[in-house]
């Protein structure tokens, strides 16, 4: 079994995929997300149906990153389809099953560590408190540069200063951004991160005051839920996503994989 872009499938599997993924409701989005993107003609998104017929492995290429998410009944074969995709490789793996993944993710494995999806219901009302401004396009060399140099290991892609995406400036200078990585317009819901400050700006409320100022935004385009992901290890961020008003909606083991 390999992947295939979504371009390469026909409106019957969408369809079985649409139905396996629908109990879960942060997959659900994520594959609506991807359905969306593929009708602006973003084509960067994979699937996997698994031999057992009730089981299903959707992803994404962001850059030089591929992240995938198992569902339902996965066999080996369909998880070595995960660990043998080249390049760096992020699995979002259940935890009730994360030693049959860890064992064949062995040969490349870089880190393993327990995932937090949370979630957000809109609208906010709290102000966001900090001077900044909605980014676009036309921001995409700073952002980039911005990612570049303070954050490397972020997988920044331009298309999402298609969505809402904001940053605080100092003296010309990006010191902090947050932004939308996809959304689902269907939907209502969107999932943003990328949260980031500079080094020299941070403790002086940056992540809090872009969290409310990206939320206000999305809640103004009509969306109803916002979700994000982190580790559980990550308290500091943690923190401000709980004054933003974010709990737990799932819990998955992300496998890190080397190139």
């Amino acid at each position: 079994m390999t992947f295939r872009r979504l371009s390469e499938l026909g409106s019957a599997e969408c369809a079985a995929i649409d139905t396996l993924l629908r109990p879960d409701p942060v997959l659900s989005f994520y594959w609506a997300t991807a359905i969306e993107d593929l009708e602006r003609g973003i084509d960067n998104r994979l699937a996997l149906l698994c031999a057992s017929g009730q089981g299903v492995i959707i992803g994404a290429i962001f850059g030089e990153l591929s992240v995938f998410s198992p569902f339902g009944i996965v066999a080996g074969a369909d998880i070595a389809a995960c660990t043998d995709w080249p390049g760096a490789v992020e699995i979002h793996a259940p935890l009730a099953e994360t030693s049959r993944y860890l064992a064949l993710a062995q040969p490349r494995l870089r880190e393993a560590r327990e995932m937090l999806v949370l979630g957000c219901p809109l609208p906010i009302l709290a102000e966001p408190r900090v001077d900044h401004r909605c980014l676009g396009l036309a921001d995409t060399d700073i952002v980039a540069a911005f990612y570049r140099t303070h954050y490397a290991e972020t997988v920044f892609d331009p298309y999402m200063l298609f969505m809402p995406f904001v940053g605080a400036f100092e003296d010309g200078q990006l010191v902090a951004c947050a932004g939308t990585l996809v959304q689902s317009m269907r939907e209502k819901s969107a999932l943003i991160g990328h949260f980031a400050t500079a080094a020299a700006a941070r403790n002086r409320g940056f992540a809090t005051g872009l969290g409310r100022a990206l939320l206000k935004v999305l809640a103004g385009q009509g969306f109803r839920t916002v979700y994000l992901a982190t580790t559980v290890e990550n308290q500091t961020a943690l923190n401000v996503y709980e004054r933003l008003g974010f709990r737990v909606a799932d819990r998955r083991l992300q496998i890190d994989l080397m190139p």
